[in-house]
C-alpha cells in the first residue's frame, strides 16, 4: 500500500513539474516592446515625426507597430516601422492606424531580419489645445 502511494506522489511532482516546464516559455514568448522603439509625440499639433534611435531587428523575427494616444477623440494616428537602408530608400516593414479613442493596439506582426536596422515614425492629427501625449513602438 504503502509503495502504490509513493509511486502516485512521483507520478504527481513529475507531472506538475512536465506543466511548470512547459508553461514557462509560454509565458516569456509574450509580446514586448523593443528597447528604444518608443517614439513620444504632442497632439496639440499634427505632425510627422521619425525616431532618430535605430534598432537591430530582434531574434523573434518579426515585429509589429503599437501605440496609444489617451484621448476620447474620433481623429486617428498612425505607427509605422521602417527598415533604415543606407543610400536607398527605407521600405516600411510594419503599420497600424488606430483612432484616439480605441486605445492602446497594434498592427500585424512582420518579419524582420536579425541583421537589419529598423526605426519607428509616427503621424498624427491634432486637437488644437489638447495637453495629451501619444506614442509609438515596436514589439517583438
Amino acid at each position: 500500500m504503502r509503495k502504490s502511494l509513493m509511486g502516485k506522489r512521483k507520478l504527481a511532482v513529475v507531472g506538475t513539474l512536465t506543466a511548470i516546464a512547459i508553461g514557462v516559455p509560454a509565458v516569456s514568448a509574450v509580446a514586448a516592446e523593443i528597447s528604444g522603439s518608443r517614439l513620444p509625440f504632442a497632439v496639440s499639433t499634427s505632425g510627422s515625426k521619425e525616431d532618430g534611435d535605430r534598432w537591430k531587428g530582434k531574434r523573434s523575427g518579426h515585429a509589429k507597430a503599437c501605440g496609444d494616444v489617451p484621448v476620447n477623440d474620433t481623429r486617428t494616428f498612425s505607427a509605422y516601422i521602417y527598415q533604415d537602408r543606407s543610400f536607398r530608400p527605407d521600405p516600411q516593414i510594419a503599420s497600424t492606424s488606430r483612432s484616439y479613442r480605441q486605445g492602446y493596439g497594434c498592427g500585424a506582426y512582420k518579419g524582420t531580419s536579425t541583421s537589419g536596422k529598423y526605426y519607428t515614425k509616427a503621424t498624427w492629427a491634432s486637437i488644437p489645445g489638447s495637453r495629451a501625449y501619444g506614442y509609438v513602438n515596436a514589439q517583438n
